[in-house]
């Protein structure tokens, strides 16, 4: 085993991020795991991360949406009985929320800060 002091500052930051596991595997599930959650987002259901306000935005969602019964397609016959699963109950869910979101009376796109600015207009 060889001590931290000898090794180069890249390195020791690739030993620290794996330690701490800052660097998420590199597979499938993650993936789609992740192109979810910003449909999610996209769809208002999950807040900004960083404004921590939800955002809906449906071109987004049904952006991310495409892109994963996409990744179904391309990928059949290369997938494990799992991650077909979990494709098939994330576009599920996925597009039930869509449907619900469309018929909502809400305008399709809500950007964020403009509540922002018609609070600044009546001031």
């Amino acid at each position: 085993m060889t001590d931290e002091s000898e090794l180069s500052p890249e390195e020791l930051v690739e030993k620290m991020a794996a330690a701490a596991g800052e660097t998420p595997p590199a597979t499938l599930d993650f993936h789609i795991q992740t192109l979810f959650t910003q449909a999610l987002m996209a769809l208002g259901r999950v807040p900004n991360p960083i404004t921590g306000k939800p955002i809906r935005n449906l071109p987004s969602a049904r952006h991310f949406i495409d892109t994963i019964a996409m990744l179904e397609e391309k990928t059949v016959g290369n997938r494990s009985q799992q991650e077909s699963k979990l494709f098939e109950e994330i576009l599920h869910q996925l597009r039930m929320q869509f449907t619900l979101e469309q018929s909502s009376p809400v305008a399709p796109m809500v950007v964020e800060g403009e509540d922002d600015d018609a609070d600044n207009e009546t001031e």
